[in-house]
């Protein structure tokens, strides 16, 4: 059962990634800053769907916006957006490493964000 102790972990463990993500993105370009919340919950929505599943990681999603941030509902919209995008490779690529599933995304990032803008309009 997901209790309050792998909550925590998680939490931790979503930092970790949030740092991996800044690493990559620093080595990749001179602009990391122009992918950095779009591939940080991308990413870490891929790597917890490998980890716990479709169904927990939205619950997680969604509640990492309600509860974990202060932000706008624009903003929120495009992070669970971007959740979402993050959920569709964690379950394309189950078996993925981490640094491929991060490197896929990257690659994938202009086809994503048109997609996104096409969806929400942001």
């Amino acid at each position: 059962m997901y209790g309050l102790k792998m909550l925590l972990s998680d939490i931790e463990f979503a930092k970790f990634l949030e740092q991996e993500v800044g690493d990559y993105l620093r080595k990749v370009t001179n602009a990391p800053q122009v992918y950095s919340n779009d591939l940080r919950h991308q990413y870490a929505a891929a790597v917890f769907t490998q980890m716990r599943g479709e169904k927990l990681t939205r619950r997680l999603g969604k509640a990492n916006e309600i509860y974990g941030f202060l932000s706008g509902h624009d903003d929120r919209k495009i992070d669970l957006y971007n959740n979402d995008i993050g959920i569709e490779y964690g379950l394309k690529f189950p078996n993925a490493s981490r640094a491929d599933l991060l490197q896929m995304l990257f690659q994938d990032y202009a086809k994503n964000k048109s997609d996104r803008m096409k969806n929400i309009g942001m």
